[in-house]
């Protein structure tokens, strides 16, 4: 399975719309890096599948302090301790993300749909069948590498 430069673009878009629109962020993607089999990921990540027209998975991965960042823009006050609710805002960053994705496809009439988010904590090497393309995602100040592996 490849991606698309269409699909990688499109998923870009939903990412951009998250971070910009409902976390206020600046937003800028920095360059891919080839296909791998597999995807080492940082201290924490959110993974979103993606299922119809379209399927793979978006892996968003990040350090603590960023995911600290996020969850705090979200929640509209300072978190210093992810707790179940700082995991449940991560979990629903994800769905944010996965959602905007959706909304991306669906305008290029390819029906699409995720599934639940699966939070991942701890450095972790991930593997599918299919290969990744990995970018890194500047949001603000906050580095996020964006790891996604779509086809049809």
């Amino acid at each position: 399975m490849h991606i698309q430069s269409g699909y990688l673009d499109t998923v870009l878009a939903g990412i951009e719309k998250v971070l910009v629109t409902h976390l206020g962020f600046v937003f800028r993607a920095g360059p891919s890096t080839e296909q791998q089999p597999f995807v080492n990921t940082d201290k924490v990540s959110v993974m979103v599948g993606m299922t119809g027209d379209i399927r793979g998975e978006i892996i968003l991965s990040m350090d603590d302090e960023v995911l600290k960042s996020i969850v705090s823009t979200m929640c509209g006050f300072r978190i210093e301790i992810i707790d179940d609710m700082g995991w449940s805002a991560f979990a629903e960053f994800g769905n944010w993300v996965g959602a905007a994705c959706c909304s991306a496809f669906n305008e290029l009439q390819l029906n699409t749909n995720i599934t639940p988010p699966v939070l991942h904590e701890g450095k972790g090497s991930l593997r599918t069948s299919s290969k990744f393309i990995s970018i890194p995602i500047f949001a603000s100040e906050l580095t996020i590498m964006a790891h996604i592996s779509l086809g049809e």
